[in-house]
């Protein structure tokens, strides 16, 4: 099992492949008029409280092998908040961990200390990725979440 750390992201394979990751946060811009609102994903350069930070996270395979059983965890970065449901990624199973990366579940397993109360996502610390099918040699996947600035 071969681990690779870039800001505060961690990615295991099962073989020796070395993985590459890569966090990318920007901001929703709005380019449209009144009458035709669109908007685009700007680098997140300076936030405001209460700002949507749209996180990917980038896991490329650089290797000339497959990796398979591919994991990656992300620290929710500091000072922002995790909104419930906008985690995704390349046919992944998702988990959190409230204890700072030491274990994981799914969101609506994982309990506060008292062992009934269900975990807000403000307790969140990290968000694991497991990507159900192997990264080609080559590929990069895309895992995604948004966030709240504080």
């Amino acid at each position: 099992m071969v681990c690779m750390t870039t800001f505060a992201t961690v990615a295991w394979a099962t073989e020796a492949v070395e993985l590459r990751t890569q966090l990318v946060a920007e901001v929703r811009e709005s380019v449209g008029t009144p009458e035709r609102p669109s908007f685009r994903l700007v680098p997140a350069r300076r936030l405001s409280q209460g700002q949507v930070v749209h996180y990917t996270v980038k896991i490329t395979n650089p290797t000339p092998v497959f990796a398979n059983k591919v994991q990656v965890s992300q620290l929710i970065p500091a000072n922002t908040t995790y909104l419930p449901g906008s985690a995704a990624g390349p046919a992944a199973e998702i988990e959190f961990s409230i204890d700072g990366g030491q274990t994981y579940g799914r969101a609506a397993d994982l309990k506060m200390a008292d062992g009934r109360t269900r975990a807000p996502p403000e307790s969140y610390t990290h968000i694991r990725w497991r990507l159900r099918n192997p990264l080609a040699p080559g590929a990069t996947a895309l895992a995604r979440f948004r966030a709240t600035f504080n």
